[in-house]
């Protein structure tokens, strides 16, 4: 566990990185947490035996949203630079990040959601993005979410300022599974488990390729990624020992090269 934080907590463990949002009950998104949350995913990025990322809360929302205090036009500057660098930060990660939701997500919590390649959500999530209520607009809102779930639910959603349940979510693709309150950390796990049984060098590329080719013309993005396996992926370790693993009927010994 890194102590260092003040509003977060981050714990890697079995090749996992666990990062929770530690300032309930509402888990606003200051400019100083959105530093904090930078900063742990810097440490996520440089671990080269990570396989995954969890994100978490405490208390009864999972995120309120950004500190709305902080949207003045003479302190907007400085909360913009954080909310950016966090998702850079994001962007940037090549392991998959499985967020678990238990209570609202609106506003900036909402949008840190749409981080998530693995969203569960708890029968209580909401989702929302209430900014056009106060008078602003969500950047990655506007700039993600029509890749998520649509263009006409994307306006919907950021023009409306209407909360969402999870199963809602669920049906127009965002939310990956609907699940209790009382077993959401145990499908957590379960999806934890399957992705720690991979390489973590290979899962690494898997992701730097779905991101690095995400909107290209199939055709394109096909003889890239043959380029990538002949290339890279089949001049690892990694590769000759799962392929070994195989023929001798055991548990591969990932050497991470």
């Amino acid at each position: 566990m890194n102590d260092s934080y003040k509003t977060i907590k981050l714990e890697l463990r079995k090749d996992v990185a666990y990062l929770t949002l530690s300032s309930p009950p509402l888990n606003v998104l200051s400019g100083a947490m959105m530093d904090e949350i930078t900063a742990a995913l810097g440490v996520v990025a440089s671990d080269r035996t990570l396989k995954a990322l969890a994100v978490t809360a405490e208390g009864k929302a999972f995120s309120a949203g950004a500190d709305v205090g902080e949207h003045k036009p003479e302190a907007a500057p400085e909360m913009i630079g954080a909310f950016s660098r966090m998702f850079r930060a994001f962007g940037a990660l090549e392991v998959p990040v499985v967020m678990a939701v238990d209570g609202a997500a609106l506003g900036a919590g909402f949008e840190l959601v749409m981080m998530a390649d693995v969203l569960i959500a708890s029968e209580r999530a909401t989702f929302g993005q209430p900014e056009i209520l106060l008078g602003f607009f969500a950047p990655v809102g506007v700039a993600w979410l029509p890749a998520l779930v649509g263009q006409a639910r994307a306006l919907e959603i950021t023009c409306s300022g209407r909360s969402y349940p999870a199963e809602q979510m669920r049906a127009w693709g965002l939310v990956s599974r609907v699940v209790s309150s009382e077993t959401l950390e145990e499908e957590l796990e379960k999806t934890l488990k399957d992705f720690r049984k991979a390489s973590p060098l290979v899962m690494r590329l898997n992701v730097r390729m779905v991101k690095r080719l995400a909107g290209r013309p199939f055709e394109e993005a096909r003889l890239e990624a043959e380029k990538v396996f002949l290339e890279e992926l089949m001049a690892t370790e990694d590769v000759q020992e799962g392929i070994a693993s195989f023929f001798e009927k055991r548990r591969p010994e990932w050497k991470n090269r």
